[in-house]
């Protein structure tokens, strides 16, 4: 019997009576899973394609958990497992926690804190596992590293690091990351310092500082086999002519990243976007190439990005 179809009880009396039993016992067609990479040295297995549940997402759902629920549960009709958020996106951890408590073995469940000392970090890990309904979480960043406000170098949070690895030795977390999108330098330095499992960074098309996160950030990172996840690959040309769907491929077409997150707060979008990550077709070196000089032509590497501009907070959008 096919895989459309469930079996129904062998000892069922009479032809009618079994062939009744295979009728209403029809499954609903199943959506297909979007395709998967192992993450790095985690050796864990997630959708090429994540939820990125910052603003893009708490903002329409806010008031609304019938509707995040939605989402999120079409999201894993999909096989999509990656979902991202932090303490920071406000409202998020509690829109996700009513349906990852029921379908916890199902979600790569990430979650993240800027904080620098032992105490504060601790503190928010504990808020967010409480928020999420869960004793632990696949993968924990320390989040958002920013040399204008502090990051000058890893020591800037060699407090909240202990945090880290006493969160990892009681199970709290089972990996721990670095994030930024304020330069490859400091994260380059960070992968150094603490040699993380994972790392959460920006890959647009147009290349900035010079193509540095790519040709650097990411080889180093591919070197060390850290997990790579790709963020900020529409955000930025948002208000651009350029084709959404087209900027993801770009970024999940890099070889090395392993998974892409895209913020949205519709089922739609969810959809669409796991039509292009089902048997996902990428774009070669050749390619890539046309496309990023084709993308920087209309928006300049050298501009600022919107994380670089005054009053942008992280929480804005995942």
């Amino acid at each position: 019997m096919n895989g459309s179809r469930r079996g129904f009880v062998a000892t069922s009396v009479g032809s009618g009576l079994a062939g009744l039993a295979a009728t209403t016992t029809e499954a609903k067609p199943q959506a297909k899973r979007v395709d998967r990479k192992i993450l790095g040295k985690t050796g864990a297995e997630v959708s090429i394609y994540g939820l990125g549940l910052g603003s893009a997402f708490w903002k329409p759902m806010a008031g609304n958990p019938e509707g995040a629920r939605k989402i999120l549960e079409r999201a894993l009709d999909f096989g999509i497992n990656y979902w991202d958020t932090a303490y920071s996106y406000k409202g998020s951890e509690e829109l996700i926690g009513p349906v990852l408590k029921e379908r916890r073995d199902e979600v790569f469940m990430v979650s993240k804190s800027n904080q620098k000392t032992y105490d504060t970090l601790m503190r928010e890990l504990e808020g967010s596992l409480k928020r999420l309904q869960t004793d632990h979480l696949d993968l924990f960043h320390m989040h958002n590293w920013e040399p204008k406000k502090g990051d000058t170098s890893p020591k800037a949070r060699e407090e909240a690091f202990k945090a880290v690895v006493k969160a990892k030795e009681q199970g709290m977390i089972r990996h721990f990351g670095v994030t930024g999108h304020s330069g490859p330098d400091i994260l380059m330095e960070c992968i150094k310092a603490f040699e993380p499992d994972a790392l959460l960074t920006t890959f647009p098309a147009n290349r900035p500082d010079n193509g540095r996160y790519e040709d650097e950030l990411l080889a180093m990172a591919v070197e060390r086999n850290i997990g790579v996840i790709a963020m900020k690959s529409v955000r930025h040309v948002r208000n651009s002519d350029e084709n959404p769907t087209e900027l993801m491929r770009y970024a999940m077409s890099l070889p090395g990243v392993h998974t892409t997150i895209i913020g949205t707060g519709e089922v739609a979008h969810v959809e669409a976007n796991a039509r292009l990550a089902t048997n996902f077709q990428g774009l070669d070196k050749k390619a890539r190439k046309g496309f990023s000089d084709k993308v920087a032509m209309n928006i300049p590497a050298g501009l600022p990005q919107p994380w670089d501009l005054p009053g942008y907070n992280d929480g804005m959008l995942a």
